[in-house]
């Protein structure tokens, strides 16, 4: 089952989806809240004012990436919102194997499985209610001293005796972006990168060595985009191979990337004018 699809469902049968939360006083706040840039699948909230997050997952949630990403907002709220630390953190799978189970547990993160069946059975036994909240977004109460919090300055320092010269690896290329002065994420945000060359919408990015889902293929490529220097890609191309593609969907097309890992870093190095 489709993760909006469990979404929607929830939306529509809270009560009989989620009981237990329900009859603790809990209600939805909003699905796909914004908060720094992060969607939350489902935003709830009791009488009390705690706050609950959900994070939704098809099939058996991955570890230990949806343990770090549930984690992440948890740190994001809690920085934008010191006065609602109070923070209840589940993830919903329609599979929860022991082993992902006993792993959130000990971070604190509960977990809970729903079947299509379970899902089936409670949109037929559900009661009309009132339309879910969407997209809510949420704005931390000091902006600027939270995104101050939250982010890494060390993904974009030069480590100490490390030179950026031949012969170059992922970090060292990534930093000598940095420090060519090419565009980076903010260091606030999850899963920073950098830009090949200046652009704008992103086409070209190399993200970073420690960033999780990236590895397998780092460098990111958008032919599509108004942006694309085709030249650029002529050049860096013996030295890449292609690894896989976004699939945003229908009517998103143009704003998939091509995935690829870097096979020969000091060749990709030279080919994007570093020395």
């Amino acid at each position: 089952m489709r993760e909006e699809i469990l979404e929607s469902a929830i939306c529509h049968a809270f009560p009989q989806l989620l009981s237990d939360l329900h009859s603790c006083g809990y209600r939805i706040l909003s699905s796909q809240a914004n908060l720094l840039g992060r969607r939350l699948d489902l935003l709830l909230q009791d009488l009390d004012g705690r706050i609950c997050i959900i994070e939704l997952k098809a099939g058996a949630p991955p570890m230990p990436q949806v343990r770090d990403q549930i984690l992440d907002y948890a740190e994001c709220w809690r920085s934008s919102f010191p006065s609602q630390s109070d923070l209840r953190l589940i993830v919903i799978g329609n599979i929860i194997p022991a082993e992902t189970s006993a792993e959130l547990a000990n971070f604190g993160v509960e977990s809970l499985a729903i079947t299509q069946e379970q899902v089936l059975a409670a949109l037929q036994l559900r009661q009309p209610n009132e339309k879910t909240v969407s997209k809510l977004k949420l704005i931390p109460d000091d902006l600027e001293k939270v995104k101050h919090l939250l982010s890494d300055h060390r993904a974009v320092e030069v480590p100490e005796g490390l030179v950026l010269k031949a012969p170059w690896n992922h970090e060292k290329v990534f930093l000598a972006l940095v420090k060519r002065g090419e565009k980076h994420k903010e260091l606030w945000m999850k899963n920073i990168y950098v830009q090949l060359y200046p652009q704008r919408p992103n086409c070209a990015v190399l993200y970073g060595p420690k960033v999780g889902p990236a590895r397998r293929g780092p460098l990111h490529l958008n032919p599509r985009a108004s942006s694309w220097q085709e030249e650029t890609f002529q050049h860096v191309k013996p030295f890449i191979e292609y690894v896989q593609s976004n699939h945003k969907g229908p009517g998103r097309e143009r704003n998939n990337f091509d995935w690829y890992r870097v096979i020969n870093w000091d060749g990709f190095a030279e080919s994007i004018g570093l020395k």
